[in-house]
Parts: structure tokens; C-alpha cells; sequence
């Protein structure tokens, strides 16, 4: 079969029939058949589906439901397709004959739907906002404002949080130097499965990222400036997940000891053929089988018969005890909200904010500070634009811009010795050491800036601007600064 892009920018094959090519999995694109009212396909050997035909709802309804999933079927997983067939189920109960699209419907009306339904409450205020923002099927765009505001009851994961629980919550102090030991001294005679949950283990408590998100890596996801430096810098590219699927894969600095890890890893011949034929960096001997690390690395916590000195009971090692723990501690050691959402990658700041908060409970352990680990990406700025210096190409550690396709290098690092800062914010914005150099491109970086300061506005929807908000526009000032004294003959 054969797929090209018509006259009108949509995928047909020799048929006629309609597609739309999906890239939740940047790696690995499919196409989806979009021509019938059922649009059925399958997502991690789970069956995705929706069958527009059955529900009892105006044609005009049906008609933008079709076009909402075709635009987000692009970028998103095949999961909305279920989501969304909850969601009409839903509107389809509570659908009044004399209603003939959604210009019939009431705010009151609205918020009752979205706030007593039981399931798909969120998948429809999105479909609602598409139809609102593309003028379709009478959404009102004010209604769907007004729908974003309003908070869903969830089933309260910030309570584990809230209450340092003891088996998912945070992990104290002592407990992450446990994990820690045993993830940085693998033995010798350790299978492929254990090194993988190992390693998994060990990127996690260094990224603090998503499962989803390291099980997507590339097998080239390791990425290194400049190989034949004496002082190397190592980056792992990791995908975006969740709300964010679709955009680049962003480069997420990472310790010496671990690269060196990944690397020896990835020598070990079965694991590389492996790699070569799933194109991931973490791979599964389970014949085809969807990898589970998650549950993995509990296992092999399990296995290794860790003790809590908290409880005095085998540790629990789970990745979202992983991403608790290294959130606490940047709020801990004064992190903002909006920061924390940075690192976690969470759609919403208010589930960062628990984080936060606490920190005010009388069960609070003693938490190390975290800084170092994740490369000083927020330490205060102090407030100077560019204090470096302009010099030729090739002089001193290569800096480079974290998240584009084709990596850019701006600049170079003139200090000896490890530093702790972030490399490319901190560099720009106050650092007498970075050398920019004259013939890089530093409208790359004025680029990357502008993407990031729109992305960051819109998360905000109106309200203060946050710490990091005003953070890259101090940055971006400072690349600005870097191209006029460029321009002016520094």
C-alpha cells in the first residue's frame, strides 16, 4: 500500500482512503485510517478505538469530533480515541433533543456536564476549546475559558506527597544513598536484565524523567560535543511525553560515571544487537515484548534486599518514588513551582506546588541538597547580562544550545575544572569564564530562547510571571548583548 500527500495537504493511498500520519512515537511514525466513522488502531499492543456512528448526537457534533481527532492524532497517542468516546458517551446522556449544537448549551449547563461526569471530563473541555478556538459546532470561546478554570476532583496522588508516605512518597536521605551504592557498582556478573534496571534506575535519579520518556530513547541518545576533549561533557537527548509529544527531544546533561556506564552497556554484544534492532538505548531480551522498567527496577531493588532505615522493611523503588524525592529536594533547597514543573516536565504547575507545601509537615526528613546532580540548572542568577568574553572558534569546552535538532555550538568554557552550572544558561548570563565565540551562531540560541519564552508564556495563561520566565529573558538579553558587541567588532 501506498500513502502520498494529495493537493490538499491530506494522506491518501491509491484507494482514496484518508489517513493521518501519527508521530507519538517520533522514532517509528504509522498512519491511521481516518475514512470511516470507526477509526480503530493499536498503541503498544493495546487497541485504541471510537466509533463515531453510534452515538446519538447532532451530525455538526460528530462532524467536529472527526476533525478534532484527525488534528490531534498527529502529535498525540491513539489513547484519545477512547478518551474522547468516553467523553460523548457522556454528552450523549445528557444531550437534550431540543439542542441543536453546543450554542444551544448554557455555561451552567457546561460546567455541569464536565464537573458530574464520571470519566472524559478532561478530554472534553479540550475538544470543546478546539471547537471554540476553530469555530466549530457553536463552542463558545469564553464558555472554554471558563471551563479551563474550573479544577477536577482527581484521586489525589498529592496526598502521598503531602504525607510522606512511606512506601511512595519521598525517599529520605538515607534511603537514596542506598539506591545510589547499588546502581553505581554493577557486578561483573550481572545479567543484561539487571544492568538495564540498573542503568534505568540511575538515568532516573539523574534526569528525574518520565518512564515513558527513557524507555523512548533513541540507541544514539548519548551524546558527547566533543569526543577528543580532555574535559568531555555528556548529554542524553530524551523525548517528550504526555502533553508534549511531538516536540524535539531536548538534551538533558549528565554525569561522567554514568555515561561511561551507558557506554560499556552498549558494548556488550547482545545488548548492541538489540539496540540496532529496536533503535532504543534501553533494551528488553523479552522477545518483542514492551519493556516494563518500571516494574523492573522495584525488582531489582527487590532482589538486592535493600532495608528502609526509615521503616526497617525492604525498600520500595518505584520511578515515581524517584521523581518525588529529587522534586522535594529542589523545594527543599528553595526551588520555585514553576522550576520544579520545568524539571518534572508536569503539564500543570499545581501539581509541583505539593512539593512545596510539604515542606511545612512535621514528618519532613532531612533532605540533601541536589544541585550538583542536576547541574546547578537553577542556581540564582546574578543578575548580570553577558560578562564573558568574544573569542575565536574552538577555545575552550564547548557550549552548546540543549534542545534542537542538529546540536549548535556557541561558545566555549574557558574555566579548568569541574563546573557546576548549567551549561548554556548560566553561561550567557553572568559567567566571566564563557567564551562566545565570534562566528557561532548565536541566533540559534535568540531562537531557542523565543520558543521557550512562548512555551513558558502560554503555561501561564495570563497570571505573574514566573521565576523562570523572567530568568530566560534575562538570558536572552544576555545572548542579545553577545551579538551586538559581535556586531560592533568585539
Amino acid at each position: 500500500m501506498e500513502i502520498e500527500i494529495d493537493e490538499d495537504g491530506n494522506y491518501r493511498d491509491e484507494n482514496g482512503r484518508t489517513y493521518v500520519r501519527c508521530k507519538a512515537d517520533m522514532a517509528n511514525p504509522f498512519y491511521i485510517d481516518v475514512t470511516e466513522s470507526r477509526i480503530e488502531t493499536e498503541w503498544k499492543r493495546t487497541k485504541c478505538g471510537i466509533d463515531l456512528g453510534r452515538f446519538n448526537l447532532p451530525s455538526v457534533i460528530i462532524q467536529a469530533a472527526k476533525k478534532y481527532l484527525m488534528f490531534k492524532l498527529v502529535s498525540v497517542t491513539p489513547r484519545v480515541l477512547p478518551e474522547l468516546s468516553r467523553s460523548l458517551s457522556y454528552l450523549e446522556q445528557t444531550w437534550d433533543d431540543s439542542w441543536t449544537d453546543f450554542s444551544s448549551i448554557s455555561l451552567e449547563v457546561l460546567l455541569r456536564i464536565v464537573l458530574d461526569a464520571k470519566s472524559g471530563e478532561v478530554e472534553f473541555r479540550k475538544f470543546y476549546k478546539y471547537c471554540a478556538i476553530q469555530e466549530l459546532a457553536g463552542a463558545d470561546e469564553v464558555y472554554a475559558l471558563e471551563l479551563e478554570e474550573i479544577k477536577l476532583r482527581t484521586f489525589n496522588p498529592l496526598a502521598i506527597i503531602l504525607e510522606w508516605h512511606e512506601t511512595r512518597g519521598a525517599m529520605t536521605n538515607a534511603e537514596q544513598e542506598l539506591v545510589r551504592q547499588a546502581m553505581m557498582n554493577g557486578k561483573a556478573s550481572e545479567s543484561t536484565a539487571v544492568n538495564t534496571a540498573r542503568l534505568f534506575t540511575w538515568i532516573m535519579f539523574e534526569t528525574l524523567k518520565r518512564p515513558s520518556q527513557l524507555e523512548g530513547m533513541l540507541k544514539d541518545a548519548l551524546w558527547v560535543p566533543d569526543p577528543f576533549s580532555n574535559n568531555q561533557q555528556y548529554f542524553l537527548r530524551i523525548p517528550k511525553v504526555k502533553f508534549q509529544i511531538g516536540e524535539i527531544p531536548e538534551l538533558w546533561p549528565i554525569t561522567g560515571e554514568l555515561a561511561k556506564a551507558i557506554q560499556d552497556y552498549s558494548t556488550v554484544p547482545c545488548v548492541h544487537a538489540a539496540q540496532v534492532k529496536s533503535n532504543r538505548l534501553l533494551i528488553t531480551l523479552r522477545g518483542g515484548k514492551n519493556p516494563k522498567f518500571g516494574r523492573a527496577i522495584k525488582n531489582w531493588c527487590s532482589r538486592l534486599g535493600l532495608i528502609s532505615p526509615r521503616t526497617h522493611k525492604p525498600l520500595v523503588l518505584t520511578p515515581y518514588r524517584i521523581r518525588h524525592s529529587g522534586a522535594t529536594q529542589m523545594a527543599a533547597q528553595g526551588a520555585s513551582s514553576d522550576e520544579i514543573q520545568y524539571i518534572l516536565e508536569h503539564e500543570s504547575v499545581e501539581a509541583s506546588k505539593a512539593y512545596i507545601d510539604c515542606l511545612a509537615s512535621e514528618f519532613c526528613p532531612l533532605l540533601e541538597r541536589v544541585n550538583r546532580k542536576l547541574g546547578g540548572i537553577f542556581s540564582e542568577l546574578n543578575g548580570l547580562f553577558f560578562v564573558g568574553a568574544i573569542g575565536e572558534k574552538n577555545s575552550g569546552l564547548p557550549i552548546l544550545i540543549p534542545a534542537v535538532q542538529q546540536p549548535a555550538i556557541v561558545g566555549g568554557c574557558g574555566k579548568n575544572g569541574f563546573c557546576g552550572q548549567h551549561p548554556f544558561f548560566n553561561c550567557y548570563n553572568g559567567c566571566r569564564y564563557f567564551i562566545a565565540w565570534r562566528d557561532a551562531d548565536h541566533q540559534k540560541s535568540l531562537t531557542y530562547l523565543e520558543g521557550e519564552l512562548a512555551r513558558w508564556g502560554a503555561a501561564e495563561g495570563g497570571k505573574e510571571r514566573s521565576k523562570v520566565v523572567k530568568d530566560l529573558e534575562r538570558v536572552y538579553q544576555a545572548v542579545k548583548d553577545v551579538v551586538c558587541r559581535i556586531d560592533n567588532g568585539d
